[in-house]
């Protein structure tokens, strides 16, 4: 599939990485460790997820502040389940588990309010039921998102706004948000991603440069439970992501891990060329 460079961000768990590793080495695909986590912005429910990037496992201490994050979400898969029972939704707690491998997420839900015929489309079932707006949306004890960029960093980590346009379509309240997230912090903007127009993705990497964030990319992989998003190339084959991305993306890594940079001074240089990008 032409990938070389590649980071497992799975939500609240880092587990893929050691399962992965020496296969990666094998075949000549680069690995980072990676992390998606759910967390909130100061003042605002709303979810917002962002990436970290480490070479090389963080310490325990982190690693334990992610078993207390999964933790909340077994608690909050738990009131998920009562909820959709309470709305006469037969299903039991059996049949979600045994589609996750390990981690039981909202998609899991989905796949099997599909298969019992509650929906006809996994969209269908978060648009319905499992979304911020559904019927059977349950809060979750996420951190906040300053919080959350101060533990990647304290850990050695790239912290990165994940699909930064989920959080809003209004440019000037999106850089805002943006700016002040970097004076905090956050030494990263995702970019590249499958729902990211050509404009949005220009728009990006302006602000990115503009701010002295690196530029981080990604498919978004979901396997199954996100039909039509192929590992690396996105829908339809919508994402190619420069090379240019990982030369910068690496450089706050430069050294030893416990040396990473300010995020906030690290220079992205010249913006891809338009016939490099999607």
């Amino acid at each position: 599939m032409g990938i070389s460079f590649l980071a497992v961000t799975d939500h609240d768990t880092i587990q893929a990485y050691g399962m992965i590793r020496s296969a990666a080495s094998e075949i000549g695909i680069e690995l980072l460790c990676g992390v998606e986590l759910s967390t909130h912005l100061a003042g605002c429910e709303r979810s917002v997820h962002l990436l970290g990037y480490f070479v090389g496992e963080p310490g325990a201490t982190f690693c334990e502040w992610l078993e207390k994050l999964q933790e909340s979400r077994a608690q909050r898969n738990a009131e998920l389940l009562a909820r959709l029972k309470e709305l006469g939704i037969r299903i039991e707690w059996s049949e979600v588990e045994a589609l996750a491998q390990r981690q039981v997420g909202r998609p899991h839900f989905a796949a099997v309010l599909l298969r019992k015929g509650y929906v006809r489309s996994l969209k269908e079932a978060f648009d319905i039921y499992l979304s911020e707006e559904g019927k059977a949306w349950v809060e979750r004890d996420e951190p906040c998102l300053a919080v959350a960029v101060e533990k990647v960093r304290r850990a050695g980590g790239l912290p990165s706004l994940a699909h930064p346009v989920r959080i809003s379509r209004h440019w000037t309240a999106l850089e805002e948000t943006i700016r002040d997230y970097a004076a905090c912090g956050l030494g990263a903007l995702e970019c590249f991603h499958p729902e990211h127009s050509r404009d949005d993705v220009w728009r990006l990497c302006a602000l990115a440069e503009k701010y002295g964030l690196a530029m981080t990319g990604g498919s978004d992989f979901h396997g199954a439970t996100k039909p039509g998003i192929e590992l690396g190339s996105g829908h339809n084959g919508n994402l190619r992501i420069p090379q240019l991305v990982r030369e910068q993306f690496l450089k706050p890594f430069a050294g030893t891990v416990s040396s990473i940079g300010d995020g906030r001074a690290a220079k992205t240089g010249s913006l891809p060329r338009e016939g490099a990008l999607l």
